[in-house]
């Protein structure tokens, strides 16, 4: 069957299995190699028959379209022929390198299906029957959504209204003796705001030792200065803390679904008993291959710094309010309910955010490469004109 017109880029995007499955056919032989291969092309216009919305711009995922990285692809073709193969290897290899980034042993590095698992398990871990969380509202929910599945109840405190940032303070406040865990999301979501460092460790030394601490840092390496913003070194100090990182957003690699805990040991432990599996062969070979991709990491922090900054002004021109973001997502008012904004862009031919209340008239942007911006803003200047 002939293949739909699309760049080499987008074909590459769209059908990596069946280039995956290729590869593999290539290691057999003889008439094997040819009965491996010949299903390979089948995916393809199945999955554009599943997914119609392929044909739209997706700016609602947060993801960050400038991955894989070259040196990634490579090293995924490189993967792929050994991948009827279970990782347990290298995911402990995978494991290594990331406690030699973070500058923490093996044990405290746990290995999740992305962050979500992490914030699954920490979920399950501490969302017993009769414990309280503590959490802002709105934010990213996982961790919450699956501890109140468990009958845990969560202090729910609302962001400070001048900023619509964490109100530590306020969440502080709410911590006692039945609060098993505190979530806080640095750079949070969907506001993209962020503390510095010199109040979170302020705020993370107040609620511990008594309570763990869940620190969401998925966004925080976006920023070249993260290593500094990063509270790394309370982990080491052995504090009860969970740092939750991914490889979706600067490393590019959403679809591979990848993330990490750096935790204390102890707390590694109690996570890996709820744990049902290990991230995949491809994943963790596109994991290792880009914590060494440092040149990417430059590049991808660079475009995206680029294209929130040009999307900033463009809200700021239309007359939209916003929160200065520190995410690649920028969330901005749109003086009409969100449900009817995600009717009228999608007329445009853009998928764009969600409801997160009470922001029902406001919308979270993720941020997309130049051509994806240059529509989304013709888009918004039709809808806002």
């Amino acid at each position: 069957m002939k293949l739909p017109n699309m760049s080499r880029r987008r074909w590459l995007q769209v059908s990596g299995g069946t280039l995956i499955a290729g590869a593999l056919g290539s290691r057999l032989s003889g008439q094997a190699a040819t009965t491996a291969a010949e299903p390979a092309a089948a995916p393809e216009p199945s999955l554009i028959a599943r997914y119609p919305d392929l044909k739209y711009i997706n700016l609602a995922g947060n993801e960050n379209p400038h991955g894989p990285s070259t040196a990634v692809t490579q090293a995924i073709f490189q993967a792929a022929p050994d991948s009827c193969r279970y990782p347990w290897r290298e995911e402990s290899i995978l494991r290594d390198d990331i406690a030699a980034i973070e500058g923490v042993q093996r044990e405290n590095i746990v290995l999740g299906n992305g962050c979500d698992e992490i914030l699954g398990l920490s979920g399950f871990a501490y969302g017993q029957p009769g414990a309280k969380l503590v959490a802002t509202k709105p934010t990213y929910l996982w961790l919450m959504e699956c501890a109140e599945k468990l009958g845990a109840h969560v202090e729910w405190v609302p962001h400070r209204e001048k900023d619509m940032k964490h109100d530590l303070d306020a969440m502080a406040a709410q911590v006692d003796t039945s609060t098993s865990l505190v979530y806080v999301c640095n750079p949070d979501t969907p506001s993209g705001t962020r503390h510095e460092p010199g109040a979170i460790e302020t705020f993370i030394r107040r609620i511990t030792p008594g309570t763990t601490v869940f620190l969401d840092e998925v966004y925080l390496d976006l920023d070249d200065t993260f290593r500094q913003q990063t509270m790394v070194p309370l982990v080491r100090e052995g504090l009860p803390l969970i740092i939750g990182r991914s490889f979706s957003k600067m490393h590019g690699l959403a679809g591979h679904r990848l993330g990490y805990a750096v935790t204390t040991p102890e707390i590694a432990e109690r996570l890996e008993h709820f744990k049902m599996s290990s991230p995949n062969w491809i994943g963790v070979a596109a994991a290792r291959a880009s914590l060494r991709d440092r040149r990417f990491h430059q590049l991808s922090r660079r475009l995206i710094r680029e294209e929130r900054e040009r999307f900033t002004q463009l809200v700021q021109e239309l007359g939209l309010k916003y929160t200065p973001s520190y995410g690649n997502f920028v969330f901005h008012e749109i003086k009409m309910p969100i449900r009817d904004y995600e009717a009228a862009m999608k007329e445009e031919g853009l998928i764009v955010g969600r409801p997160f209340p009470p922001y029902e008239d406001w919308c979270r942007t993720s941020i997309g490469n130049r051509k994806e911006m240059a529509a989304c803003e013709r888009a918004m200047r039709k809808i806002f004109a």
